[in-house]
């Protein structure tokens, strides 16, 4: 393996394990019909009526995912995984996420896996590259806030976004990328990651006076140039969760994070906020499987299932990520939209990611940034 998967798996192999414990086997032991005939079962309440409508007869009895475990895929399992196994007679495995591993998978023809937990621009990516991974079935769900060229690749994912977080104790409210950057007005350490480098360049490149429309392609000598300003005032973070934990103790005053971690400190009680203005927004993510899932017509019920309005409504709700799906927005209200990074109002504050370029430079972003570090 060369080229740009080698270098993203360097960096990323073993994030799963970093960001929790992965559940295996959590999900209920499957019951009922592989039939997709019939209302759901009243068990399966959280699964839309009508949802199984076009689904074919089901005869696998699981689905293995890659995904980040923790307390978002406990979520996962009692809000969609449970309810679709008692629906579909198909329970939900939990497998590490690994990048590498997924990406030998994708042309295989006896992958493990069905399905990734993984980012947009990664999809885009290998489509460029000519490695695309599989196609859904014509019968699944697209959703429409996902672009048009990717919309056979891609299915029940989420937005997010990288957010400027804060110690509510702090003397003043800070806005911006550049009060990030002031330890002057804005004394104390920076919480960083370490690994995750999503977003990180695109931050630095606005601290630094870069407009939103210049930012891409990304000018990565200029940026690094900027965090090397910041650098002994950095604390890095190796998992979200390490991140939460330094605001929470204090040891931080600042932090670049997602938006979901953020709020989940603000509901436990912390004295932290955070503010979306130029966040940086990854407008849609995807649950995405190889050519040739071992699992595929339950893979594909469960991608189904995954983006309905309502089930998509219900992510947003419990883990305060974008919805991929236009008419979920619908379903939450002023004060759920407020914490989501795709809604309206706050996607117009924000940094949208440019896709294709990403993608393109993706490579490149690896290599500076664990360089970077390294240092």
């Amino acid at each position: 393996m060369t080229g740009p998967h080698l270098t993203r798996r360097r960096v990323l192999a073993g994030m799963a394990t970093a960001a929790g414990a992965v559940l295996a086997g959590s999900a209920l032991a499957a019951c009922g019909s592989s039939s997709s005939s019939g209302a759901p079962d009243p068990a399966g309440s959280a699964v839309p009526a009508g949802t199984t409508a076009k689904w074919p007869k089901l005869t696998a009895r699981e689905v293995v995912l890659a995904g980040f475990g923790g307390e978002t895929y406990q979520i996962r399992h009692q809000e969609t995984f449970d309810p679709f196994a008692t629906v579909s007679g198909a329970r939900v495995i939990d497998a590490p996420w690994d990048y590498g591993k997924f990406i030998n998978m994708i042309p295989s023809p006896t992958p493990e896996w069905d399905l990734i937990d993984f980012d947009g621009y990664s999809v885009a990516g290998l489509i460029l590259a000519g490695k695309a991974t599989g196609k859904l079935a014509d019968w699944v769900r697209r959703c429409d806030l996902v672009p048009t060229e990717y919309r056979d690749y891609c299915a029940g994912g989420y937005a997010w976004s990288n957010v400027l977080g804060y110690s509510a104790k702090l003397g003043a409210t800070p806005s911006s990328w550049a009060d990030f950057f002031d330890t002057a007005k804005f004394p104390g350490k920076r919480a960083f990651p370490k690994s995750l480098y999503m977003g990180t360049v695109e931050v630095a490149l606005l601290a630094d006076g870069v407009t939103k429309d210049k930012v891409y392609p990304l000018d990565f000598d200029r940026a690094f140039a900027k965090l090397n300003t910041l650098r002994g005032d950095l604390v890095f973070y190796d998992t979200y969760a390490q991140g939460q934990q330094y605001m929470a103790q204090g040891s931080t005053a600042m932090i670049l994070t997602s938006s979901s971690r953020m709020q989940q400190l603000k509901d436990d009680g912390q004295p932290v906020d955070y503010t979306f203005q130029d966040g940086i927004l990854y407008p849609w993510s995807s649950f995405t499987m190889p050519r040739n899932p071992p699992h595929a017509d339950a893979a594909n019920a469960l991608l189904d299932l995954m983006s309905t309005p309502e089930q998509q409504a219900a992510i947003a709700k419990k883990l305060h990520l974008g919805p991929t799906v236009s008419a979920a927005l619908a379903l939450l209200s002023p004060a759920e939209l407020a914490m989501i990074p795709s809604a309206p109002a706050n996607v117009a504050k924000q940094l949208t990611i440019d896709v294709a370029s990403c993608a393109a430079q993706d490579e490149e972003y690896v290599r500076r940034f664990t360089a970077w570090v390294g240092t």
